[in-house]
């Protein structure tokens, strides 16, 4: 049986340069997605959602209320405790991720680490910090 690969690289050795390159992107995101969805929970866009609403429907009095926002990790300010680096590194080398973003609350100190596949709306969990705001509060113990 002949590979996604094998086939992109048969077709590009015929002059089909595009179709050829869209199998290959398409297989190099099938490859990422499995190694994820086997090695990390995962967070859907409607929990986040979901937990945002939560947050908002706690807000204050004044009308102030928090908000779960992302930063890519290369905009990130605060360095990020040696176990979640640790934790960034082996995720690295699995090879999965094209990008990384921390999840935070802007009042609360201990945010979450997650990776990105492009073009996927699921975030994948790497690590936390502590116990401000962790994946339990977006999950059950049971989803992702």
């Amino acid at each position: 049986m002949v590979t996604e690969i094998e086939k992109a690289e048969e077709l590009a050795s015929l002059g089909f340069t595009k179709v050829s390159s869209n199998l290959k992107t398409l297989s190099a995101k099938k490859r990422k997605l499995a190694l994820a969805y086997e090695h990390f929970r995962f967070v859907r866009e409607e929990k986040i959602r979901a937990f945002n609403e939560k947050l908002y429907k706690e807000r204050k009095n004044n009308g102030e209320y928090k908000t779960l926002s992302f930063t890519p990790i290369e905009y990130y300010e605060e360095i990020p405790p040696d176990h979640v680096l640790t934790s960034l590194l082996e995720a690295k080398k699995i090879g999965c991720f094209d990008s990384f973003e921390i999840a935070s609350i802007r009042t609360v100190k201990d945010p979450i680490l997650f990776g990105l596949i492009d073009d996927c709306s699921d975030r994948f969990f790497i690590d936390q910090w502590d116990e401000d705001v962790k994946i339990e509060d977006i999950l059950m113990p049971n989803e992702g």
